[in-house]
């Protein structure tokens, strides 16, 4: 994704890890296995950031905004997919933050194009980005990539949010963190994250939600939400969450609802069915339960059972596997 192509390494240096990190060419980097170019690439990112290095031309970047926008309409057009848009749809002149819901496969590139505001995406676990021309486009339009495992990682790639936003530059995240594989959930617990970067920016966040139907999306646009309206992060968080939920509520009852006694017996087993071959191949149900956002009570309640996975049966303890 660099600009010139170097034909040798330099010299190894400290990372943020305190490990040498060694800069790759990047015609190099074109052989290298999928997984190496991962860690490459991360390890690249915190020691950018160790060495003090800024994000580039931000202002420039807006420019090549619209261009992308038509490349992923002609994409869509070839895809076969439509895209319609409703409700409080506006022109932005100053930085925002889009929060979007997250479903499946081209939700990210559907909502981009019909944005008509350029702005740089926080894309969690980018792999194979890294050898896709599209990763090339996204990188001529502005990114900020991290792998969602990696606590270094993710705190640096917070930091270069505030950073963009503080240099008037707008962001499109994805609050839920992971695409939504749930059949009974409009929006998922969210990360606290896009709150607490709009509140230390004072930026307003636009809400989205996106919903597929087949080859057909449906963008509903929310009204813009000021952070300076909250008293804290959390609350912020909860205001986003339910704005995402009334905004999927408003698509399905522009869609027209179900009633539950027609709903399928195994319309669960149908849902999940749908919800992986929107995914992309390299997501599978497990990844994406890793990486959304888990609340303390979820996860206190895994603890709780943990110790069941390494139980001994015997007697005295069959009563713990009781149904």
């Amino acid at each position: 994704m660099e600009s010139s192509i170097g034909i040798e390494e330099s010299k190894g240096e400290k990372s943020i890890t305190g490990s040498a990190f060694r800069h790759i060419s990047l015609f190099r980097r074109a052989f290298m296995p999928l997984s190496e170019l991962e860690a490459y690439y991360c390890e690249r990112r915190k020691y950018r950031f160790e060495q003090g290095k800024k994000l580039k031309h931000i202002r420039l970047r807006k420019a090549f905004g619209p261009v992308f926008a038509k490349l992923l309409t002609l994409d869509r057009i070839f895809r076969k997919q439509t895209v319609t848009v409703i409700g409080n749809q506006k022109k932005y002149k100053d930085r925002v933050i889009f929060a979007c819901t997250h479903i499946g496969e081209n939700d990210l590139e559907n909502i981009y194009e019909v944005l008509h505001h350029s702005c740089w995406w926080f894309v969690g676990d980018p792999c194979v980005l890294y050898k896709d021309i599209s990763g090339l486009l996204v990188y001529l339009n502005g990114c900020i990539l991290l792998e969602t495992a990696d606590m270094d990682d993710r705190h640096i790639a917070y930091l270069r949010s505030v950073e963009l936003l503080k240099g008037n530059g707008s962001l499109m995240i994805f609050p839920e963190g992971a695409r939504n594989g749930s059949e009974n959930l409009p929006v998922m617990s969210l990360f606290s994250g896009t709150a607490k970067m709009a509140i230390e920016t004072n930026t307003k966040i636009v809400p989205i939600a996106i919903e597929q139907y087949d080859k057909r999306f449906v963008v509903n646009f929310g009204t813009e939400i000021s952070p300076k309206d909250f008293r804290d992060i959390a609350e912020l968080t909860q205001k986003l969450r339910d704005a995402l939920a009334s905004l999927k509520w408003d698509i399905w009852e522009r869609e027209g609802l179900l009633s539950r006694d027609s709903l399928p017996e195994n319309y669960s087993e149908q849902f999940i069915k749908t919800f992986e071959k929107r995914i992309q191949p390299w997501d599978t149900p497990e990844s994406i339960e890793r990486a959304r956002f888990h609340t303390k009570a979820e996860i206190e309640q895994k603890d709780a059972f943990a110790h069941l996975e390494h139980l001994n049966t015997c007697r005295e303890n069959a009563f713990l596997l009781r149904r």
